[in-house]
């Protein structure tokens, strides 16, 4: 072999990427298991289906802005050729809200892609994808309860500018039926009086043993439980839902906080500019990491008169 010869063949060893087959593997079957994450039917979380979603923030976003209007002035009553009117006018208010990223990631080994290659048919699992899917969410979750306070994001359940209602009675481990309904309406009355009527509540919710004790302590003499009883009563609430996060979201961490609310997108909503989102697999040492990633900006609460928050119960 001449000096030309070696040359040629070590440069088409330098060339050559000893890599390359696991990459096509890892690439045809991320395909495959990002299909199946978006599938997998995952336990109940709350936040979604409590808070109204806005996905129309533009995922490049660092911050949310919304301007609020409010008027003055009045009108009153005024003489033939009267030249002093009263002037109205508008007067606006800008509001901000950061938003934050957060990520986790899940790997494969070159093992691993070896024995996906060596079967002809063999998927890789899905479990990885689906954890991180899960954990993600799980996030999602703690920050639509009680936001991330180092990174300016707010909660549902612990908002600074939501009024704090004390229950009458209170402790509802010992509470009547008809104590435990005195208690509900004060809650949703103040939403009501608070806005002067502009915005009615039509959602409670509350930890699953408060719910419990609603759901199952009746009127003397009767069969007709406090929960009955509130439903049908109730000029505004239509339905009372449980959140394990509500367990210990009190003014102190260790009790249950009721929130009451108008559960609309123009009082508040829970902003994910970017949805769980996988990025293509990196090589590092003897595995194939896939990074994860979402983007959320919170709660943004545009009305905070229109949820009140009771602790005690």
């Amino acid at each position: 072999m001449d000096d030309l010869q070696y040359l040629n063949m070590v440069l088409s060893a330098l060339n050559h990427r000893m890599d390359d087959k696991y990459t096509a593997v890892l690439a045809r079957e991320l395909e495959y298991v990002r299909a199946r994450t978006y599938d997998i039917v995952y336990p109940e979380k709350k936040a979604r289906m409590l808070i109204p979603v806005d996905n129309e923030v533009p995922p490049g976003a660092r911050t949310i802005r919304y301007d609020q209007w409010d008027l003055f002035g009045m009108a009153v009553v005024i003489s033939n050729y009267a030249d002093d009117l009263p002037m109205v006018d508008v007067m606006k208010q800008s509001f901000s809200s950061v938003v934050q990223t957060i990520g986790d990631a899940y790997q494969w080994s070159i093992e691993d892609l070896d024995e996906a290659a060596m079967v002809p048919g063999m998927r890789l699992s899905q479990r990885r994808a689906g954890a991180a899917r899960l954990v993600m969410e799980n996030k999602v979750e703690d920050i639509a309860a009680f936001g991330l306070p180092q990174g300016g994001l707010k909660g549902l359940l612990n908002h600074p500018n939501v009024t704090l209602v004390a229950p009458d009675t209170g402790n509802w481990a010992t509470a009547t039926a008809e104590q435990m309904v005195d208690d509900l309406n004060k809650l949703v009355q103040a939403v009501v009086d608070q806005t002067d009527e502009t915005f009615l509540p039509n959602t409670l919710v509350m930890d699953s043993v408060s719910k419990g004790r609603l759901a199952s302590k009746k009127f003397v003499n009767t069969d007709i439980t406090a929960q009955k009883f509130f439903l049908e009563n109730s000029e505004y609430i239509d339905r009372i839902e449980t959140w394990y996060k509500c367990k210990t979201a009190d003014a102190a961490g260790t009790g249950p906080r009721f929130a009451c609310y108008k559960r609309d997108p123009i009082v508040l909503q829970l902003v994910i500019p970017k949805e769980f989102t996988q990025q293509p697999p990196q090589a590092r040492n003897l595995a194939f990491v896939v990074p994860c990633h979402l983007r959320i900006g919170g709660v943004v609460v545009y009305y905070p008169l229109a949820i009140a928050y009771m602790d005690g119960c």
